[in-house]
């Protein structure tokens, strides 16, 4: 069977294309399908924690049974704007993929940010907990404020959650704007707010 598959936003730029059609076979899943896709766009699979699905207009679980003639929709997270998005995340932060969602062929400057665990006397690593509800919508208000501040085009922010390993990313930042100083200067005062605002504690262990 043969379904359509739309691609917006970040995706699009990944595979070149607004629009493919992907053969599987009968009784795939959508699970299936997504594999299909990471095969031969590996980039993609960066973006699949936040990917938001959806079959024939209505949004699915990769379980989802697909049928011949389905039209299926990957799309960045709807906080996220146009490009980049903001995300709380148990799994190892993609930097790549990070930087991608920021790209834009009108922003003369990328920055990434990586905040790491640091190897302090006693540390093998720090446990983070997160209110992910409210950091959700303060890392979206500090998007929206870098914006206007610094004439930021696109802007991603990613804390883990749970435990993280010293020497290993807890969080990434990165923005596009025009320029380079202004890059920088909303990358460094994205992370103060995030420090001031986002409900994020940590734990040595």
């Amino acid at each position: 069977m043969q379904v359509t598959v739309k691609l917006f936003a970040t995706y699009r730029e990944i595979v070149g294309a607004k629009e493919i059609r992907v053969r599987l076979s009968e009784g795939a899943t959508l699970r299936s399908l997504l594999d299909s896709i990471y095969a031969k766009h590996p980039r993609l699979k960066g973006f699949e924690e936040t990917m938001l699905l959806a079959v024939n207009h209505e949004f699915a679980e990769p379980a989802a049974r697909l049928r011949e003639g389905d039209e299926v929709a990957l799309m960045p997270p709807v906080s996220g704007g146009a490009g980049g998005f903001v995300e709380v995340q148990r799994k190892a932060i993609d930097s790549e993929a990070v930087i991608d969602s920021v790209h834009r062929t009108d922003a003369g400057a990328v920055v990434l940010f990586l905040g790491t665990v640091r190897a302090d006397p006693g540390v093998k690593a720090l446990d983070y907990e997160v209110y992910r509800p409210m950091a959700l919508r303060k890392m979206a208000e500090i998007v929206a404020r870098a914006k206007k501040r610094f004439g930021v085009l696109e802007m991603t922010i990613v804390h883990r959650l749970g435990r993280v390993p010293v020497g290993r990313p807890s969080v990434a930042i990165a923005c596009s704007t025009a320029h380079r100083r202004e890059a920088f200067d909303a990358a460094s005062w994205a992370m103060d707010e995030m420090k001031k605002v986002v409900p994020i504690w940590k734990t040595e262990s």
